[in-house]
């Protein structure tokens, strides 16, 4: 059987970064990457379990790999959050897949792999965690590199299913975190994007490694040109954390900050552990700190007993706190959670009006935000061609910017913006940014 391996990935940055590193891995290993299924000897799935409907989109997407195995010979891997959360029941559902693994010990890819081809039977290789090597990663972006300071989560929110899909809290050495970043900015990126489930909780695990407001300062003394993180926990957003995003120019002026509710009662019940009114003076600090500050957030509509009027709350929150934008989804219960064990009894319908309810208040409030960035002139990293003649990047603040001008990928070139809609800005390159190059 060939070496062609063809990588398929749902779910958030943390996931993305790791088929970097199951890429990275096996091209090592010496396999070749491909970007199509049909030209595949090896196909892996790197799953999401935190919503029913990312795992359904996966299990769909197994009868696409079933048709492929009828006619030629094929080795499929399935791996990520999902085979921690269901285990070995997987394979008895789904003869098609030859061994499961998830969210570590990449390096074991390679050998199940082999023992796959050559056909001595289907594994689950699940350890709970294991010891990191040296990671080499196949970085998608030229731009931004995504760099993991946390693996894992132990904040016990009720419905969230990654502590156990990724295990407890674990943070990563700070040196190594360095290190990483100071050879990436040797290597030409532009910008680093630290990630963690929660990269406030940075070091409750090791005391000794500091916090994440003393990481963040010390990734941005590497003098990289950005640095941006995700996700933030409100509970753990310490003062010294804005502090560090205000003092340095390279941090970008951007939170994400799962909110999940609008609702106190919600809020309880989620085991978030703030209520409606702790979090938006979290907002208004953070713009009181920071100054001008794009502040983005999760949130979460139909959750079991939601009534309308705690509906009505997270609309009022959404209002009030006026986020840049917001990724909202309807609740499902998830296995092994404490709210799986709550009647889901808001009916589907319901869900669906609500939700819509709430984006379409979303694009709303993002267009009134956007609109307001007219005439401004805001700093763009370039991330790339748009399907016309113009380019797309990042403002400082997240916002994306459609841009005109003799740019390429990787500059950090100022914009004059001159439109703006619900999903992005629009602008020129400045003159001074598009002087023809020799």
């Amino acid at each position: 059987m060939g070496n062609r391996v063809y990588i398929e990935t749902w779910g958030c940055q943390m996931n993305l970064h790791q088929s970097e590193g199951i890429a990275g891995t096996l091209e090592r290993a010496g396999f070749v990457p491909t970007d199509s299924l049909a030209d595949a000897d090896v196909v892996l799935f790197n799953t999401c379990a935190v919503r029913q409907k990312a795992e359904e989109k996966v299990y769909g997407r197994i009868g696409a790999v079933a048709e492929e195995k009828r006619t030629r010979p094929l080795c499929f891997g399935l791996g990520g959050c999902v085979p921690p959360v269901r285990g070995e029941w997987l394979l008895s559902r789904f003869p098609t897949v030859d061994f499961l693994f998830g969210t570590s010990d990449l390096d074991a890819l390679p050998g199940l792999i082999a023992a796959a081809q050559r056909g001595e039977g289907r594994v689950a290789h699940l350890p709970r965690r294991a010891k990191r090597g040296a990671s080499l990663y196949r970085r998608r972006s030229p731009v931004t590199a995504m760099v993991t300071i946390t693996e894992g989560c132990s904040m016990g929110c009720s419905y969230c299913v990654v502590p156990r899909a990724r295990g407890p809290l674990e943070s990563r050495p700070p040196e190594q975190v360095l290190a990483e970043v100071e050879g990436l900015a040797e290597g030409g990126w532009k910008e680093v994007l630290l990630l963690g489930q929660n990269v406030n909780s940075y070091g409750r695990d090791r005391p000794e490694y500091g916090d994440f407001a003393a990481l963040l300062t010390r990734v941005a003394r590497t003098g990289i040109p950005r640095v941006r993180f995700t996700t933030s926990h409100p509970r753990d957003l310490s003062p010294n954390v804005l502090e560090a995003i205000a003092d340095h120019a390279n941090v970008c002026k951007h939170l994400h900050l799962a909110c999940q509710s609008g609702s106190d009662r919600i809020l309880t019940a989620m085991n978030r552990g703030y209520t409606r009114a702790e979090f938006l003076e979290i907002v208004r600090r953070a713009r009181d700190v920071v100054g001008p500050i794009n502040v983005t957030t999760d949130l979460i509509v139909g959750y079991p007993g939601e009534s309308e009027a705690d509906f009505a709350a997270t609309i009022d929150l959404a209002r009030e706190a006026r986020f840049g934008s917001l990724f909202a989804a309807k609740y499902s219960p998830r296995p092994g959670t404490a709210s799986a064990r709550l009647r889901d009894d808001v009916p589907e319908a319901t869900k669906a009006a609500r939700l819509e309810e709430l984006l379409d208040l979303a694009r709303t409030i993002s267009l009134e935000e956007n609109r307001r960035r007219i005439g401004e002139t805001v700093d763009v990293l370039v991330e790339g061609p748009t399907r016309g003649e113009a380019w797309y990047g990042r403002a400082d603040d997240h916002r994306t910017v459609v841009l005109s001008g003799d740019v390429r990928v990787g500059d950090l070139v100022p914009v004059r913006i001159d439109g703006a809609s619900a999903a992005a800005l629009s602008g020129q390159a400045c003159p001074a940014a598009t002087q023809p190059r020799a």
